[in-house]
């Protein structure tokens, strides 16, 4: 890359900012409907006979919770090595690794390093030794957004082809 004045820095610095942010807050959207699908699946478990038990107990899950009951449900419904099983538990190995990525960036800060065209998620205290950065590039949050997508398209296939 050549060499950017103050103000070019400033200027791209801020068109990455907003780039970025555009991404994030469609990953927010796009994860809320992620979430909501999977309790929707959760809440009509058995074919819905009992949907408002269960609408009470999910209710206040957490994302992280949602999954582990759906590991339940599957486990319960289907035997250990049988399609349904493997997939859904593919499924759930895809939606812990979205989530903990959806953490990292809902809960570390943010800054721009325009030189490098990324965008860094900070974990972490900065007084802590544990504090780590993550540099993102635009393509790489937006593969992130395409990776929480097709866990929402995945989970609704697999949601009509083997119902818990």
């Amino acid at each position: 890359m050549t060499k950017m004045t103050a103000e070019e820095a400033h200027i791209a610095a801020r068109e990455l900012e907003q780039a970025a942010a555009a991404i994030l807050g469609r990953m927010l959207f796009e994860f809320s409907r992620l979430d909501v699908a999977l309790g929707m699946l959760l809440v009509w478990a058995d074919e819905g006979r009992q949907l408002e038990e269960l609408t009470n107990k999910v209710v206040d899950y957490t994302f992280h919770k949602k999954l582990d009951f759906l590991a339940e449900l599957v486990d319960e419904k289907f035997k250990k090595g049988s399609n349904p099983h493997i997939m859904y538990s593919q499924w759930l190995a895809k939606a812990h690794s979205a989530r903990t990525i959806r953490n990292q960036l809902v809960h570390g800060r943010w800054c721009v390093n325009a030189y490098q065209q990324q965008i860094i998620n900070v974990i972490g205290l900065p007084a802590s030794l544990d504090q780590r950065e993550v540099g993102y590039s635009l393509g790489t949050l937006e593969d992130v957004l395409s990776d929480i997508n097709y866990l929402q398209v995945e989970l609704q296939k697999q949601r009509k082809q083997w119902p818990v």
